[in-house]
């Protein structure tokens, strides 16, 4: 058996370490039917792929047999001239002949096999580029609350990691699983045609080295697999030192963090050293049963040699047999871990696209060709999921161009509400009008043009601070970005900076304050000219002196348009039209700021914890 064969296997299956776990799918027919489905879009590569690993395969058993009858040859002829007394002589015609067919052989079966290698990647990678298109599709129609229940990160690594170890594992797996299936079936019936009693004795060996390699990879597997949960708390414990470094040293916690890492970092060490060797001690195991194999088949064979049964040639080719189908029979239960790793993977790729997309916009749908931004709830009823209702009657009657103000402590539901009128989740019962027309009968793009937004939570994409700036109005002019930028009161900032409006904003803003990409955000809102505006918690990142220059800037914004204002510092909002009071996912108070302070209710009671009685008083 090729010992630097079996022992890649060990590493790159058993100890799975391009980070493959050794978890299995919950439904492998299921997903396996499916992983078909897209294979079968490229059926004539594979099968193309099929002949040329058969006619390798073929040509592969074929070389031991050749051989074999060279080595007969020069035997023979030893033979002969020592039994007449000759000098022995090399017969070039005949072994000429029996040369060249073997290198011939070789030489094609390296050709195939280099045309099935150069297909299957390509298969491969055709299949991850369909898979992650429609994964794409699929991830753009999932609605907001699929975003909220599931993690970023692990739909990047399904979106990532899950896809390449489909491709890696099927362009590795399947294609070494048809060659070895094939191998070791053409080098039984080589090895029954020359031997049968020599066949049973490779038999009963190769049997034992399949029993070792099932019982110690199923140890391999429960302990690679506590390496991989060690790995991911170790990446994780560095994650937190990196992005908390700040907080670290602020309450000097250097000694601390230092002793956890070396706990987690010591024990990721016990983990792979478990794992390693009981990977590694396979070979060992294996390679002895195997030499205990040939050495019986040398002794036996050696005694057919003299007894006139078998030739020595014969030998030598049925070693060669034995040596080719116990090698791909090893690896066999390599491959299957392989392959079941991708098929675990594709099952988590396929439970992505199962998810249930939004709801199909109406078709027909109405076009409010120029919206004015009145805006109407009516008996609306909403849960996350139907067991868990958050609102169950709200109703509110907006004019036009009115300023709306939403506040509550936090979780009340405030962003929940705003998120309906942009229907990114979908009510339950009732309906939402703007201008009269229940958003349902919108198409989403169309209703969202309608909006500008500016959020607490600061997003901007590495590019120039322009083409963050222009992100709301794709034929946005120079001159539309720039008187934004006052607006927003940045643009002197921007000119401060070496490159302008043409500086490049790193991963996730870092060369900018937290104050900086609030008010390109804001300048972002402000160039989309929207007729419907939300800003939620819009100034809280900025200072005082920078908020008032905003706040100015967005009473000019908000006047003629529809505003909704969700707010956490109420002295912001005293003159708004209308202030919806939330708490627990409802409204439970509605009203203008006089109003709300004379009900003596749960706004009053907000507005008393942020402000002394004796400013209230000054202000009422």
């Amino acid at each position: 058996m090729s010992e630097n064969i079996v022992e890649k296997k060990e590493v790159d299956v058993l100890g799975f370490e391009d980070g493959m776990s050794a978890e299995k799918a919950k439904d492998a027919k299921k997903t396996t039917k499916r992983l078909l489905k897209y294979m079968a879009k490229q059926k004539f590569k594979i099968l193309t792929i099929f002949i040329a690993v058969l006619i390798s395969s073929a040509l592969t058993v074929l070389a031991p047999m050749i051989m074999g009858k060279a080595i007969d040859q020069l035997f023979n002829g030893i033979k002969t001239a020592v039994q007449t007394g000759t000098k022995f002589s090399v017969n070039f015609s005949t072994m000429g002949g029996i040369i060249s067919v073997l290198l011939s052989l070789y030489l094609l079966s390296s050709v195939f096999i280099y045309i099935q290698q150069y297909i299957m990647s390509g298969v491969a990678q055709n299949l991850v580029l369909s898979m992650r298109k429609d994964l794409s599709d699929k991830l753009n129609k999932l609605p907001l609350k699929y975003y909220d229940s599931h993690k970023k990160g692990e739909t990047l690594s399904i979106v990532t990691n899950d896809l390449e170890k489909v491709a890696d594992s099927l362009q590795e797996g399947l294609m070494q699983l048809i060659t070895a299936v094939v191998t070791v079936i053409g080098s039984i019936v080589m090895m029954i045609n020359i031997s049968m009693s020599l066949t049973i004795v490779s038999a009963i060996t190769l049997g034992v080295s399949l029993c070792i390699t099932i019982v110690i990879a199923g140890k391999s597997q429960k302990r690679f697999s506590e390496n991989q949960k060690t790995l991911g708390e170790l990446n994780s414990n560095i994650e937190e030192m990196f992005t908390g470094q700040v907080v670290v040293k602020a309450f000097s916690k250097e000694e601390d963090t230092i002793k956890n890492f070396k706990i987690v970092n010591q024990n990721l060490y016990n983990a792979s050293r478990k794992a390693q060797f009981s990977s590694y001690s396979i070979s060992p195991i294996i390679r002895f049963v195997n030499q205990i194999g040939y050495v019986v088949i040398a002794v036996v064979g050696g005694i057919f040699a003299a007894n006139g049964t078998m030739t020595l040639g014969s030998i030598q080719a049925f070693i060669q047999y034995v040596n080719q189908s116990s090698e791909p029979t090893t690896e066999i239960s390599y491959i299957t871990n392989m392959l079941q790793a991708a098929i675990a993977s594709a099952e988590r790729v396929f439970g992505v696209m199962d998810e249930i997309e939004e709801v199909k916009d109406k078709e027909p749908s109405k076009v409010i060709n120029i919206p004015k931004g009145k805006v109407e709830f009516e008996h609306v009823k909403f849960g996350y999921n139907d067991d868990s209702i958050l609102m169950k009657d709200i109703n509110i009657k907006l004019n036009a161009g009115d300023k709306i103000a939403i506040v509550g402590p936090t979780g009340a539901g405030k962003t929940t509400l705003v998120n309906l009128l942009m229907r990114f989740y979908e009510i339950q019962e009732g309906r939402i009008t703007i201008d009269g027309i229940d958003i349902k009968d919108l198409k989403r793009g169309e209703l969202r043009t309608m909006f500008g937004m500016v959020l607490q939570d600061t997003w901007l994409f590495n590019g120039s601070i322009k083409e963050n700036i222009a992100y709301s109005k794709s034929d946005a002019t120079m001159e539309d970005v720039v008187r934004a930028a006052k607006a927003a009161r940045v643009d002197h900032f921007i000119r401060t900076l070496p490159k302008g409006y043409d500086t490049i904003l790193t991963e996730d803003a870092s060369n900018l304050s937290q104050g900086q990409k609030q008010l390109l955000t804001i300048a972002r809102a402000i160039l989309s000219d929207p007729s419907v505006l939300i800003l939620d918690e819009a100034t809280s990142s900025v200072d005082t002196r920078t908020e008032v220059e905003i706040q100015k800037a967005m009473n000019n914004l908000m006047r003629g348009r529809t505003s909704f204002v969700i707010a956490h510092r109420l002295s912001t909002i005293r003159d708004a039209d209308l202030i919806l009071v939330m708490k627990e996912g409802t409204i439970i108070e509605q009203g203008s700021h006089k109003e709300l302070l004379e009900n003596k209710g749960f706004y009053e009671e907000l507005y008393s914890s942020q402000f002394s009685r004796e400013y209230d008083e000054e202000v009422v």
